[in-house]
């Protein structure tokens, strides 16, 4: 099935993905935002790294228009009762992990990984084909307290999926 919201492939879309969130794009709400100031200032490391709170799959179906879309939204909690002033991410590729640490807004990621036309999106091979290359990236994320000092890193969590 061709599709004209399809990206070229679902490799291309995920490395351009990759590319974006490494510090060629803004991020919005509950993405990937500006380099973490906060990330060169943080010298300390206690206590438990966060835990994965959730982390669903969502269909959006547009019938209207005859399109849908697939996200994927990871949560992270405290693993404690801590107060967190904020949080940070690293994206983990097959090359390891990226130097560059940004602020997550929210404690939320969300990425949408496919895209097409029509109203059964379990159908679309194209959402099988990106969902599956999906897998070759990650995110770790740690917790930030008003004091500057931080939990560590949790261990990479796999983009798509499911908890």
């Amino acid at each position: 099935m061709t599709s004209s919201l399809r990206s070229p492939g679902p490799v291309a879309a995920l490395l351009a993905l990759a590319v974006g969130l490494a510090g060629c794009s803004a991020g919005g709400a509950g993405t990937p935002a500006a380099p973490a100031t906060a990330a060169a200032e943080t010298t300390a490391v206690t206590g438990a790294a966060p835990v994965l709170a959730s982390a669903t799959l969502v269909d959006d179906v547009d019938p209207a228009a005859g399109t849908w879309s697939t996200t994927w939204q990871a949560c992270f909690a405290p693993a404690g009762d801590e107060a967190v002033a904020g949080w940070e991410v690293r994206t983990v590729t097959a090359e390891g992990v990226a130097p560059r640490v940004r602020e997550l807004t929210g404690g939320c990621i969300d990425l949408q990984l496919a895209q097409g036309r029509g109203t059964a999106p379990a159908d679309d091979p194209g959402r099988t084909a990106a969902l599956a290359d999906a897998g070759s990236l990650a995110y770790r994320v740690r917790a930030v307290r008003a004091d500057g000092s931080a939990t560590p890193w949790t261990d990479p969590v796999v983009v798509g999926t499911v908890r």
